[in-house]
Protein backbone atom coordinates (compact mmCIF):
# COMPACT_ATOMS: atom_id res chain seq x y z
CA UNK A 1 0.00 0.00 0.00
CA UNK A 2 1.53 3.58 -0.71
CA UNK A 3 0.53 6.38 1.61
CA UNK A 4 1.10 8.85 -0.91
CA UNK A 5 -2.28 10.94 -1.76
CA UNK A 6 -3.81 10.39 1.73
CA UNK A 7 -5.78 13.49 1.63
CA UNK A 8 -6.87 13.20 -1.88
CA UNK A 9 -8.47 10.12 -1.97
CA UNK A 10 -9.29 10.25 1.82
CA UNK A 11 -11.76 13.23 1.67
CA UNK A 12 -12.75 12.01 -2.04
CA UNK A 13 -14.16 8.85 -0.61
CA UNK A 14 -15.51 10.15 2.35
CA UNK A 15 -18.07 12.89 0.79
CA UNK A 16 -20.60 12.27 -2.05
CA UNK A 17 -19.79 12.95 -5.54
CA UNK A 18 -22.98 16.03 -5.63
CA UNK A 19 -20.43 18.24 -2.62
CA UNK A 20 -17.84 18.60 -5.42
CA UNK A 21 -17.89 20.95 -7.98
CA UNK A 22 -15.85 21.05 -11.44
CA UNK A 23 -12.92 23.36 -9.79
CA UNK A 24 -12.91 22.36 -6.36
CA UNK A 25 -10.07 20.58 -5.32
CA UNK A 26 -12.07 19.65 -1.87
CA UNK A 27 -15.16 19.27 -0.66
CA UNK A 28 -16.86 22.27 1.25
CA UNK A 29 -16.67 22.13 5.13
CA UNK A 30 -20.37 20.44 5.93
CA UNK A 31 -22.16 22.14 8.80
CA UNK A 32 -21.57 21.37 11.97
CA UNK A 33 -17.62 20.60 11.19
CA UNK A 34 -15.30 22.42 13.82
CA UNK A 35 -12.55 22.59 11.30
CA UNK A 36 -11.68 23.87 8.13
CA UNK A 37 -11.21 21.26 5.06
CA UNK A 38 -9.56 23.28 2.97
CA UNK A 39 -7.18 23.88 5.68
CA UNK A 40 -7.13 19.87 5.82
CA UNK A 41 -6.81 18.99 2.49
CA UNK A 42 -3.73 21.19 2.61
CA UNK A 43 -2.06 19.88 6.12
CA UNK A 44 -2.38 16.52 5.23
CA UNK A 45 -1.33 16.98 1.60
CA UNK A 46 1.75 18.50 3.79
CA UNK A 47 1.89 15.62 5.67
CA UNK A 48 2.60 13.02 2.90
CA UNK A 49 5.15 15.06 1.43
CA UNK A 50 7.09 15.79 4.21
CA UNK A 51 6.86 12.23 5.04
CA UNK A 52 8.65 11.64 1.55
CA UNK A 53 11.23 13.88 2.19
CA UNK A 54 11.92 13.16 5.47
CA UNK A 55 12.36 9.57 4.66
CA UNK A 56 14.45 10.34 1.86
CA UNK A 57 16.77 12.32 3.41
CA UNK A 58 17.10 9.01 5.94
CA UNK A 59 18.08 6.95 3.27
CA UNK A 60 20.87 9.14 1.93
CA UNK A 61 22.50 9.38 4.75
CA UNK A 62 22.09 5.73 5.93
CA UNK A 63 23.65 4.74 2.41
CA UNK A 64 26.23 6.85 2.66
CA UNK A 65 27.38 5.13 6.09
CA UNK A 66 26.54 1.72 4.73
CA UNK A 67 29.73 2.98 2.23
CA UNK A 68 31.97 3.53 4.74
CA UNK A 69 31.20 0.49 6.61
CA UNK A 70 32.18 -0.64 3.39
CA UNK A 71 35.22 1.15 3.06
CA UNK A 72 36.45 0.06 6.53
CA UNK A 73 35.95 -3.45 5.70
CA UNK A 74 38.15 -2.73 2.17
CA UNK A 75 40.77 -0.54 4.28
CA UNK A 76 40.29 -1.60 8.35
CA UNK A 77 42.63 0.95 10.52
CA UNK A 78 41.46 3.97 13.28
CA UNK A 79 40.23 6.45 10.29
CA UNK A 80 38.16 4.57 8.41
CA UNK A 81 36.78 3.20 11.55
CA UNK A 82 36.00 6.77 12.79
CA UNK A 83 35.08 7.81 9.69
CA UNK A 84 31.87 4.38 9.88
CA UNK A 85 31.16 6.04 13.46
CA UNK A 86 30.86 9.68 12.38
CA UNK A 87 28.37 8.71 9.23
CA UNK A 88 26.59 6.63 11.91
CA UNK A 89 25.76 9.73 13.85
CA UNK A 90 25.20 11.47 11.12
CA UNK A 91 22.60 9.00 9.44
CA UNK A 92 21.11 8.57 13.00
CA UNK A 93 20.43 12.28 13.70
CA UNK A 94 18.50 12.34 10.15
CA UNK A 95 16.52 9.07 11.26
CA UNK A 96 15.42 10.30 14.56
CA UNK A 97 13.12 13.07 12.80
CA UNK A 98 11.30 10.53 10.82
CA UNK A 99 10.06 8.88 14.44
CA UNK A 100 6.85 11.79 14.30
CA UNK A 101 5.37 9.09 11.99
CA UNK A 102 5.22 6.55 14.71
CA UNK A 103 1.96 5.13 15.93
CA UNK A 104 0.21 7.00 13.62
CA UNK A 105 -0.90 3.69 11.55
CA UNK A 106 1.59 4.50 8.65
CA UNK A 107 4.26 2.24 7.27
CA UNK A 108 6.98 2.19 10.02
CA UNK A 109 4.68 0.57 12.38
CA UNK A 110 2.57 -0.76 9.79
CA UNK A 111 4.96 -3.09 8.28
CA UNK A 112 6.27 -3.87 11.59
CA UNK A 113 9.58 -2.85 10.83
CA UNK A 114 9.97 -0.73 13.42
CA UNK A 115 11.17 -3.45 16.37
CA UNK A 116 13.86 -4.30 13.37
CA UNK A 117 15.22 -0.76 12.40
CA UNK A 118 14.96 0.84 16.20
CA UNK A 119 14.17 -1.71 18.88
CA UNK A 120 15.26 -0.51 22.54
CA UNK A 121 16.98 -1.54 24.65
CA UNK A 122 19.67 -3.88 23.98
CA UNK A 123 21.35 -6.77 26.03
CA UNK A 124 25.33 -6.48 24.73
CA UNK A 125 25.96 -10.25 25.43
CA UNK A 126 23.34 -11.25 22.67
CA UNK A 127 25.42 -9.68 20.32
CA UNK A 128 28.85 -9.76 21.40
CA UNK A 129 31.61 -9.76 24.00
CA UNK A 130 31.09 -8.16 27.05
CA UNK A 131 33.16 -7.37 30.19
CA UNK A 132 31.33 -10.01 32.07
CA UNK A 133 31.76 -12.50 29.17
CA UNK A 134 34.46 -12.45 26.62
CA UNK A 135 32.57 -15.62 24.68
CA UNK A 136 28.86 -14.49 24.65
CA UNK A 137 26.96 -13.12 21.65
CA UNK A 138 26.25 -14.23 18.20
CA UNK A 139 29.53 -13.07 17.02
CA UNK A 140 31.28 -15.46 19.69
CA UNK A 141 29.27 -18.25 19.10
CA UNK A 142 29.39 -20.18 15.64
CA UNK A 143 28.46 -23.45 16.96
CA UNK A 144 24.82 -21.88 18.15
CA UNK A 145 24.54 -19.04 15.16
CA UNK A 146 26.54 -20.74 12.40
CA UNK A 147 24.79 -17.95 9.87
CA UNK A 148 25.49 -14.17 9.93
CA UNK A 149 23.37 -13.07 6.98
CA UNK A 150 20.42 -10.77 6.14
CA UNK A 151 18.26 -13.38 6.43
CA UNK A 152 19.15 -14.75 9.41
CA UNK A 153 19.80 -11.39 11.51
CA UNK A 154 16.27 -10.41 11.30
CA UNK A 155 14.78 -14.12 12.38
CA UNK A 156 16.67 -13.86 15.45
CA UNK A 157 15.68 -10.30 16.47
CA UNK A 158 14.07 -10.37 19.68
CA UNK A 159 13.95 -14.25 19.89
CA UNK A 160 13.84 -15.36 23.58
CA UNK A 161 13.61 -11.79 25.16
CA UNK A 162 12.86 -8.39 23.94
CA UNK A 163 16.37 -7.09 24.84
CA UNK A 164 17.77 -9.78 22.33
CA UNK A 165 17.83 -7.01 19.43
CA UNK A 166 20.25 -8.15 16.74
CA UNK A 167 19.37 -5.69 14.23
CA UNK A 168 19.30 -1.96 13.64
CA UNK A 169 20.61 1.48 14.92
CA UNK A 170 21.64 -0.05 18.62
CA UNK A 171 22.66 -2.74 17.52
CA UNK A 172 25.18 -1.16 15.15
CA UNK A 173 25.80 1.08 17.56
CA UNK A 174 27.24 -1.34 20.18
CA UNK A 175 29.16 -3.10 17.38
CA UNK A 176 31.07 0.72 16.55
CA UNK A 177 31.46 1.74 20.32
CA UNK A 178 31.56 -1.72 22.50
CA UNK A 179 30.11 -0.93 25.74
CA UNK A 180 30.42 2.11 27.69
CA UNK A 181 32.21 1.48 30.75
CA UNK A 182 33.53 4.75 30.71
CA UNK A 183 31.19 7.24 33.37
CA UNK A 184 32.80 10.47 31.09
CA UNK A 185 32.55 9.36 27.62
CA UNK A 186 31.07 6.67 25.31
CA UNK A 187 32.26 3.18 24.43
CA UNK A 188 35.76 2.46 23.33
CA UNK A 189 36.16 -0.41 20.89
CA UNK A 190 39.27 -0.68 18.95
CA UNK A 191 39.23 -1.22 15.59
CA UNK A 192 41.24 -4.46 15.96
CA UNK A 193 38.25 -5.95 16.68
CA UNK A 194 37.56 -6.18 13.34
CA UNK A 195 40.65 -7.70 12.27
CA UNK A 196 42.79 -9.36 14.80
CA UNK A 197 40.60 -10.39 18.03
CA UNK A 198 38.97 -13.26 18.23
CA UNK A 199 36.17 -13.91 15.69
CA UNK A 200 36.99 -10.82 14.14
CA UNK A 201 36.24 -12.47 10.60
CA UNK A 202 32.54 -12.72 12.02
CA UNK A 203 32.33 -9.31 13.71
CA UNK A 204 33.08 -7.50 10.93
CA UNK A 205 30.59 -9.62 8.63
CA UNK A 206 28.08 -9.02 10.89
CA UNK A 207 28.87 -5.00 11.16
CA UNK A 208 28.16 -5.36 7.40
CA UNK A 209 25.20 -7.18 6.95
CA UNK A 210 23.61 -5.16 9.73
CA UNK A 211 24.02 -2.30 8.03
CA UNK A 212 22.58 -3.48 4.77
CA UNK A 213 19.62 -4.99 6.69
CA UNK A 214 19.04 -1.23 7.70
CA UNK A 215 19.57 0.16 4.91
CA UNK A 216 17.30 -2.33 3.10
CA UNK A 217 13.85 -2.13 5.90
CA UNK A 218 14.80 2.10 5.47
CA UNK A 219 14.58 1.89 1.82
CA UNK A 220 10.95 -0.17 2.30
CA UNK A 221 9.45 2.27 4.38
CA UNK A 222 11.13 5.23 2.24
CA UNK A 223 9.21 3.76 -0.50
CA UNK A 224 5.59 3.47 0.89
CA UNK A 225 5.62 7.07 1.20
CA UNK A 226 7.32 7.61 -2.70
CA UNK A 227 4.57 9.53 -5.18
CA UNK A 228 6.10 8.02 -8.16
CA UNK A 229 5.70 4.55 -6.83
CA UNK A 230 1.78 5.02 -6.19
CA UNK A 231 0.25 1.51 -6.82
CA UNK A 232 -3.03 2.87 -6.47
CA UNK A 233 -4.87 0.49 -4.35
CA UNK A 234 -7.22 1.24 -2.00
CA UNK A 235 -5.47 0.00 1.24
CA UNK A 236 -7.64 0.45 4.53
CA UNK A 237 -5.72 3.73 5.29
CA UNK A 238 -7.15 5.43 2.02
CA UNK A 239 -11.04 4.28 2.64
CA UNK A 240 -10.47 6.23 6.19
CA UNK A 241 -12.59 9.22 6.34
CA UNK A 242 -10.62 12.60 6.77
CA UNK A 243 -11.16 12.95 10.52
CA UNK A 244 -9.79 9.40 11.33
CA UNK A 245 -6.65 10.39 9.79
CA UNK A 246 -6.50 13.43 11.54
CA UNK A 247 -6.80 11.95 14.85
CA UNK A 248 -4.24 8.86 13.78
CA UNK A 249 -1.73 11.90 13.68
CA UNK A 250 -3.13 13.48 16.50
CA UNK A 251 -2.65 10.23 18.22
CA UNK A 252 1.10 9.63 16.98
CA UNK A 253 1.99 13.02 18.01
CA UNK A 254 0.60 12.79 21.25
CA UNK A 255 2.28 9.13 22.00
CA UNK A 256 5.89 10.61 20.40
CA UNK A 257 5.67 13.71 22.65
CA UNK A 258 4.65 12.32 26.05
CA UNK A 259 5.15 8.38 26.43
CA UNK A 260 8.59 8.39 24.27
CA UNK A 261 9.86 12.21 24.70
CA UNK A 262 8.67 12.73 28.18
CA UNK A 263 8.26 9.90 29.77
CA UNK A 264 10.14 7.33 27.86
CA UNK A 265 13.21 9.09 26.63
CA UNK A 266 13.78 11.55 30.43
CA UNK A 267 11.34 10.72 33.01
CA UNK A 268 12.31 7.26 32.92
CA UNK A 269 16.42 8.01 32.77
CA UNK A 270 15.93 10.40 35.66
CA UNK A 271 14.25 7.84 37.77
CA UNK A 272 16.29 5.41 37.16
CA UNK A 273 19.77 6.87 37.78
CA UNK A 274 21.70 5.38 35.39
CA UNK A 275 23.92 6.41 32.61
CA UNK A 276 22.93 3.40 30.59
CA UNK A 277 19.20 4.24 30.56
CA UNK A 278 19.89 6.83 28.09
CA UNK A 279 18.67 5.55 23.89
CA UNK A 280 22.00 6.17 22.57
CA UNK A 281 24.17 4.87 24.95
CA UNK A 282 26.95 3.34 23.71
CA UNK A 283 27.59 6.62 21.51
CA UNK A 284 26.41 8.86 24.38
CA UNK A 285 24.24 11.00 21.62
CA UNK A 286 20.53 10.72 22.84
CA UNK A 287 21.01 14.56 23.04
CA UNK A 288 20.98 14.56 19.23
CA UNK A 289 18.41 11.43 19.27
CA UNK A 290 15.98 14.30 21.33
CA UNK A 291 16.42 17.42 19.25
CA UNK A 292 15.73 14.86 15.92
CA UNK A 293 12.89 13.87 17.66
CA UNK A 294 11.24 17.74 18.34
CA UNK A 295 12.93 18.64 14.93
CA UNK A 296 10.91 15.84 13.55
CA UNK A 297 7.17 16.83 15.51
CA UNK A 298 7.85 20.81 14.48
CA UNK A 299 8.21 19.46 10.71
CA UNK A 300 4.40 17.93 10.70
CA UNK A 301 3.11 20.54 13.49
CA UNK A 302 4.10 23.64 11.47
CA UNK A 303 3.67 22.17 7.77
CA UNK A 304 7.55 22.72 7.10
CA UNK A 305 10.64 20.91 6.34
CA UNK A 306 14.13 22.31 5.67
CA UNK A 307 16.21 19.33 4.26
CA UNK A 308 19.41 18.23 5.26
CA UNK A 309 20.70 20.00 2.29
CA UNK A 310 19.73 23.49 3.84
CA UNK A 311 16.64 23.17 1.38
CA UNK A 312 13.15 24.62 2.07
CA UNK A 313 11.87 21.69 0.79
CA UNK A 314 7.96 21.99 2.08
CA UNK A 315 6.36 25.26 3.07
CA UNK A 316 2.72 25.41 4.01
CA UNK A 317 -0.21 24.25 6.34
CA UNK A 318 0.83 21.94 9.15
CA UNK A 319 -1.29 19.73 11.46
CA UNK A 320 -1.50 23.23 14.22
CA UNK A 321 -3.42 24.59 11.54
CA UNK A 322 -5.99 22.09 11.25
CA UNK A 323 -6.69 22.69 14.91
CA UNK A 324 -6.46 26.86 14.47
CA UNK A 325 -9.47 26.47 11.95
CA UNK A 326 -11.82 25.52 14.82
CA UNK A 327 -10.33 27.16 17.60
CA UNK A 328 -7.13 29.78 17.09
CA UNK A 329 -6.53 30.13 20.35
CA UNK A 330 -6.34 26.72 21.81
CA UNK A 331 -4.05 26.09 18.68
CA UNK A 332 -1.72 29.03 20.06
CA UNK A 333 -1.27 27.78 23.33
CA UNK A 334 -0.38 24.28 22.05
CA UNK A 335 2.14 25.91 19.94
CA UNK A 336 3.90 27.51 22.96
CA UNK A 337 3.82 24.79 24.59
CA UNK A 338 5.41 22.68 22.01
CA UNK A 339 8.13 25.34 21.35
CA UNK A 340 8.95 26.00 25.08
CA UNK A 341 9.72 22.11 25.21
CA UNK A 342 11.43 21.95 22.52
CA UNK A 343 13.45 24.88 23.62
CA UNK A 344 14.64 23.26 27.16
CA UNK A 345 15.04 19.89 25.42
CA UNK A 346 17.93 21.99 23.20
CA UNK A 347 19.43 23.57 26.28
CA UNK A 348 20.54 20.54 28.16
CA UNK A 349 23.68 19.96 28.22
CA UNK A 350 25.95 16.84 26.60
CA UNK A 351 26.29 14.18 27.12
CA UNK A 352 22.67 13.12 28.06
CA UNK A 353 24.39 10.30 30.75
CA UNK A 354 25.93 13.26 32.35
CA UNK A 355 22.40 15.07 33.54
CA UNK A 356 21.11 11.45 34.61
CA UNK A 357 23.36 11.77 37.31
CA UNK A 358 23.76 15.41 37.76
CA UNK A 359 22.07 16.71 41.10
CA UNK A 360 18.49 17.28 41.26
CA UNK A 361 18.90 21.45 41.18
CA UNK A 362 21.75 21.10 38.03
CA UNK A 363 20.44 23.59 35.18
CA UNK A 364 20.50 20.01 32.87
CA UNK A 365 17.77 18.32 35.60
CA UNK A 366 16.15 21.73 35.12
CA UNK A 367 15.64 21.67 31.61
CA UNK A 368 14.84 18.02 31.64
CA UNK A 369 12.50 19.02 34.52
CA UNK A 370 10.45 21.68 32.45
CA UNK A 371 10.73 20.09 29.17
CA UNK A 372 8.61 16.90 30.45
CA UNK A 373 5.89 19.87 32.19
CA UNK A 374 5.75 21.31 28.67
CA UNK A 375 5.42 18.10 26.82
CA UNK A 376 2.88 16.68 29.35
CA UNK A 377 1.06 20.25 28.68
CA UNK A 378 1.28 20.26 25.00
CA UNK A 379 -0.15 16.20 24.94
CA UNK A 380 -2.95 17.40 27.28
CA UNK A 381 -3.59 20.34 24.74
CA UNK A 382 -4.06 17.98 21.59
CA UNK A 383 -6.76 15.48 24.03
CA UNK A 384 -8.46 18.77 23.96
CA UNK A 385 -8.47 19.65 20.76
CA UNK A 386 -9.88 15.84 19.75
CA UNK A 387 -12.52 16.42 21.71
CA UNK A 388 -13.32 20.16 20.83
CA UNK A 389 -12.71 19.35 17.08
CA UNK A 390 -15.27 15.99 17.84
CA UNK A 391 -12.84 13.84 15.48
CA UNK A 392 -14.76 11.03 17.83
CA UNK A 393 -17.75 11.47 16.51
CA UNK A 394 -17.00 11.85 12.92
CA UNK A 395 -14.74 8.70 12.96
CA UNK A 396 -15.72 5.80 10.03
Amino acid sequence: MRFLNICTIALGLAFPASVWSDFEPFPATPEGQKYSNEVSFQALSNYTDIAWAMYADAVRDVVRFNMAVYYFRKDPGSETFQDAKDLWIEARKTYGKTECFRFSETPIDQLGLEILINAWPVDESYIDYTRDDPNSGIVNQPDRYPKINSVYLPKLNEQGGEANVSTGWHTIEFLLWGQDLNPDGPGNRPWTDFTTAKNADRRMTYLVTATEVLRSHLVTVSEEWNPASYDGGAGEFFIRSPARIIRSIMTGIASIAGHEIASERHAAAIRSGSQEDERSCFSDTTHNDLVANMEGLEAILFGKFISKSGKVVIDGKGMIDIIASADKEHADRMKAQFLTAKMHIEAIPTPFDQVIVAPADSEGRKNIDKAIASLWEFVDSISDAEEFMELNNRLQ
